[in-house]
């Protein structure tokens, strides 16, 4: 019988990857979203079509503020092989946005994460890979984030609800000894992106010939992980025991403006670019030192800058006619 594992999330950018490698892995996935409208819903539901089209895929329609239904969705997958691990994606994300709305990221990210731990520990599944983001680190001015850094001083209410969440499970580890990573991502990017990334609104907005409103100067530098090395990631990070915290990124940083240098070239057309004064939200640097998550699960990412974005830019070029209906 295959494996199971349960995946909150997995409508998003980094759930759909991390499903399909599941998938093909042969393990059975249940996966749980509510189908938000935090950005354009045909993007999430283009990504579970793909998912659905596996046999070993299930889905749950729930929001993981939903105690009860969500434990009613796993009392259901839990008959039978108990699922090794559940990958918590579900959040809700964005620096930006949290800004006017932060009583809905923190019932999100920290009461959701809170009753993925309850239901967790109900149905007796000893290990939550549980995904946290780079802006804990806030306006770091080390050279290279170390999971031992400062991280008291986020930013933004989505660094805030993000750093509760990982104190939240250092004290659930700690009283019931439940088996948790967390996983610090790192500007990540690629195929069937979120449309409120830099990434996806600087290709998009250069094939529509639309102008660009760059925050700051562009000098601004971020480590841009390819989606593809974050799954892998998440993957191998789930045989970890303990309580574990991880970055994943790509531990070379690169400025704003090679981005959209290099989607230009991409193209052969010119930006058109409005600058604006960059947003107390927005960090300067990001930099993850990955030397931990080496020792501990042999992760380090494969994909190049130059070579991500280029297959990023492939795929929207080849999926012009419904992409060029997405709001940005």
């Amino acid at each position: 019988m295959s494996k199971k594992i349960i995946l909150t999330g997995c409508a998003g950018f980094i759930g759909y990857h991390t499903g399909l490698l599941y998938l093909k892995k042969g393990y059975k996935v249940l996966g749980i979203d509510n189908i938000n409208d935090s950005y354009d819903k045909q993007l999430k539901k283009k990504r579970l079509d793909h998912l659905k089209r596996d046999k070993n895929f299930i889905f749950k329609k729930c929001d993981i503020e939903n105690l009860s239904k969500l434990e009613n969705i796993f009392k259901f997958f839990n008959k039978g092989t108990k699922p090794i691990a559940i990958i918590n994606l579900a959040a809700k994300t964005g620096v930006r946005k949290s800004t006017s709305e932060p009583r809905l990221y923190f019932q999100s990210n920290l009461m959701g994460a809170l009753n993925i731990a309850q239901c967790a520990l109900k149905f007796k599944i000893n290990k939550i890979v549980h995904a946290s983001t780079s802006s804990v680190y806030g306006n770091s001015n080390e050279k290279s984030f170390s999971v031992d850094s400062e991280t008291s001083s986020p930013v933004s209410n989505y660094a805030a609800s993000k750093k509760s969440s990982e104190v939240l499970m250092h004290a659930i580890n700690k009283i019931h000894k439940i088996n948790i990573t967390i996983l610090r991502f790192f500007t990540v990017y690629g195929p069937f992106g979120r449309p409120d990334m830099s990434p996806f609104i600087f290709i998009e907005s250069n094939l529509r010939k639309k102008q660009i409103t760059l925050y700051g100067d562009g000098n601004q530098k971020r480590d841009f992980t390819y989606v593809d090395d974050i799954a892998t990631g998440i993957f191998k990070s789930q045989k970890l025991k303990g309580f574990n915290i991880l970055n994943l990124g790509n531990n070379r940083p690169i400025k704003i403006n090679n981005l959209l240098n290099t989607i230009k070239k991409l193209s052969n057309t010119p930006n058109k670019i409005k600058k604006t004064r960059s947003l107390l939200v927005d960090v300067k640097y990001t930099s993850a030192n990955i030397d931990k998550t080496f020792d501990l699960i042999k992760w380090e990412p494969s994909t190049k800058f130059e070579i991500g974005v280029s297959k990023t830019f492939k795929w929207h070029q080849e999926n012009r006619k419904w992409l060029k209906k997405i709001k940005i």
